[in-house]
């Protein structure tokens, strides 16, 4: 099982991270140490996490040096009009002078003087989006920088569908990763194919559906994963990364930490029953009262 995937430019990105999505306090700080000390070499960020002071701090505490680390961060839906500024306070935040991978966190530019720094409503509780703004000019503005800044080393996107790849396409620079919602219940054939002939690296965040989620606790894929002597997380992820993508999944636990980092190498039999299983009852767990996504098929 590939330890790395090529992205389009020539470079490489670690088939397993860590999401830091609500790894907050003196636990989440651990675990992130945790992780950093047993092997894991990506860590994905977001601005909207509220977090990235904590990530920095776990990162010096690890004593893994910068230069082995694959840092993701994303900017932020109410930032899309001040891009910039929020480049500048993620980097000074994480304590970091490069970011490996920049991404445009939804393609929802939301008003960036709005009543929230998250999701911002009109008086009449609706969305209250950036006016005369799009994500396309976010993506123009992102590639912009990018080419005075070489901070950024890597640009991409994340919960972006065919339509809104499409959009951006036409600027002429492709994102080199769309991170979305990605496992068995949630198998994005459609987007996978569109991305295959394009050169966009697919990655997989809440890869194990989600907390609660009923492929946990489903009987085949418990069989699956006796017979292969791993948990069914663990299956899960192996899934994933035979499928072609990396994986982000997110714990506090040590020792769920541990097992989500050793991919196993499954069948190709064992790789289409997942899949069998997961189409057998697809569900989306992540929502946003700011984004449609595109039917599940």
């Amino acid at each position: 099982m590939p330890a790395k995937f090529t992205l389009a430019d020539g470079s490489e990105i670690p088939a397993v991270g860590l999401g830091t999505w609500q790894l907050e306090g003196d636990r989440g700080q651990e675990a992130m140490v945790h992780a950093l000390k047993s092997g894991y070499r990506m860590l994905d960020c977001a601005f909207s996490y509220g977090n990235q002071a904590l990530v920095a701090k776990a990162i010096e505490e690890s004593g893994v040096a910068r230069e082995d680390l694959f840092i993701v961060d994303k900017l932020a839906n109410t930032w899309h009009s001040a891009a910039e500024e929020c480049l500048e306070r993620t980097l000074a935040a994480l304590k970091t002078d490069t970011l490996d991978l920049w991404l445009m966190h939804w393609p929802s530019p939301l008003n960036h003087h709005g009543n929230h720094p998250k999701c911002p409503t009109l008086p009449d509780g609706t969305v209250d989006y950036e006016k005369e703004w799009n994500y396309v000019k976010t993506w123009e503005t992102m590639i912009e920088i990018q080419k005075r800044r070489p901070e950024v080393k890597r640009l991409g996107v994340a919960n972006f569908g065919i339509k809104e790849l499409e959009a951006i396409s036409m600027t002429g620079v492709l994102p080199l990763v769309n991170q979305v919602e990605l496992h068995p219940s949630c198998n994005q054939e459609n987007l996978h194919r569109y991305c295959l002939q394009k050169g966009i690296q697919l990655v997989a965040y809440s890869p194990l559906g989600s907390t609660g989620s009923a492929l946990l606790h489903d009987p085949g894929l418990k069989t699956i994963a006796e017979k292969n002597n791993v948990t069914v997380a663990q299956c899960l992820l192996s899934w994933g990364v035979a499928k072609g993508w990396p994986v982000i999944p997110r714990s506090s636990s040590p020792e769920r930490l541990d097992q989500n980092l050793e991919i196993q190498q499954l069948s190709s039999a064992d790789v289409d029953e997942i899949s069998r299983i997961g189409k057998a009852s697809p569900k989306r767990y992540v929502t946003a009262p700011w984004h449609t996504f595109e039917e599940i098929v």
